[in-house]
């Protein structure tokens, strides 16, 4: 059976995972977009909830491009698509980095680069989703893409501090045209996919419906505190008394927590399942957010939003794996394209939502709260997936 099932669905091959994987890591840079604050408001004199509005229209961009996507009536999940996507991102990003006021910017960086972004993760994720080793590619493909942020930001930052301001994204926009044409000129093979690896059509019966909405529920719950950590992990540390360096070691911290719990899944699937996954996340927040609601230190603060991030990593990349294994291959990401609402939804909530809180009661004690509340709803959503009866 296993010979059989190879001949008909052939591996889509290495080397367009990998090169897929670049534009996809280059695409990652909208999570380090934090970096651009400070030359965005020296170059429009903007205040700080308006730079806020850029990641926050990012974000709905870039849940729209993923939701989009697959409903091109073409093969989308090949290396070729992956780097159109990517020299789309590009001229944005060039855009961007001319831009000659502040709605021009939200246009090419939210609009146009987090829409773009949002291409290039789906159809990096379908090119995953089509390896044999797809428990292995797709986390890699996915922490690939938080990893684009851990370095652009820092190298964003440095670059303002030398004086580039908003110029300091055609670095990123220079690598985006390498990376998406070694994409575009990488050659995939067709797969014909077997019936046994198709996977149930969406909508097909009750429990697959069901699966749906469970997958949903636990990728809300479980992205909640994660993104409100990586949206305000700055504001908590500075709340906490953090000094600069501190500040800067925490924030490298969070964005390697998230990268490396991203990573570590393509390990722990090939051990664990993937509900225990999904509960030792769930423990990682909870511990996290327990030195963070407790600050001893503002050390102890750090690293329980380094915790945090962690968790929210092994979140990141477990559930297009678990939607991978529930649809099959063909469904992949038409069902990954639903079920991403779920992300961008506590998005653009949970930074909001915490802000909001902060500014009622001027400290974190409410919002941290309500990351534990979300935690706890996410446990039992992790329960009713651990006993196969999503009743949900």
């Amino acid at each position: 059976m296993a010979e059989k099932q190879t001949a008909l669905q052939p591996d889509i091959g290495l080397r367009a995972v990998l090169a897929s994987g670049l534009v996809c890591f280059c695409a990652g840079a909208l999570y380090g977009w934090s970096a651009l604050i400070a030359p965005l408001q020296a170059t429009f004199a903007v205040t700080t909830a308006q730079t806020g509005l850029v990641f926050s229209l990012a974000i709905v961009s870039f849940t729209l491009a993923v939701i989009a996507t697959p409903m091109i009536p073409i093969e989308t999940a090949r290396p070729r698509i992956v780097g159109a996507y990517g020299f789309i991102a590009a001229l944005c990003v060039y855009g961007a980095a001319h831009a000659a006021s502040f709605p021009a910017y939200l246009l090419w960086f939210s609009g146009g680069f987090g829409a773009a972004s949002g291409g290039v993760y789906i159809t990096a994720l379908g090119v995953a989703g089509r390896m044999r080793r797809h428990t292995v590619a797709t986390p890699a493909m996915v922490a690939a893409f938080g990893l684009g942020g851990a370095v652009f930001g820092p190298l964003w930052r440095q670059l303002d501090g030398l004086g580039w301001g908003l110029s300091g994204l055609i670095p990123l926009g220079v690598v985006l045209v390498v990376a998406s044409l070694i994409a575009a000129l990488t050659p995939a093979p067709r797969q014909h996919v077997s019936a046994q690896n198709r996977g149930p059509a969406i909508g097909q019966d009750v429990y697959t419906r069901r699966m749906m909405r469970l997958i949903w529920i636990l990728f809300a719950l479980g992205s909640f505190s994660g993104l409100m950590v990586l949206g305000l992990g700055a504001k908590m540390m500075d709340a906490a008394g953090a000094n600069a360096g501190l500040a800067s070691v925490g924030m490298a911290g969070i964005a390697l927590g998230n990268t490396g719990g991203r990573l570590s899944v393509a390990g722990l699937s090939q051990r664990l399942q993937m509900e225990q996954i999904l509960s030792i996340a769930l423990a990682l927040t909870l511990i996290g957010l327990s030195f963070a609601l407790i600050p001893v230190s503002p050390a102890s603060v750090c690293l329980g939003l380094f915790l945090v991030a962690m968790g929210y990593g092994l979140v990141a990349s477990t559930v297009p794996v678990l939607t991978r294994i529930t649809f099959g291959s063909l469904s992949f990401q038409r069902s990954f394209a639903v079920i991403f609402t779920a992300w961008g939804l506590a998005g653009f909530l949970a930074p909001w939502v915490g802000g909001a809180l902060y500014d009622l009661g001027q400290s974190f004690t409410l919002p941290l709260i309500c990351a534990v509340f979300t935690a706890v709803t996410f446990g039992i959503a992790i329960r009713r997936l651990a006993k196969g009866t999503p009743s949900c």
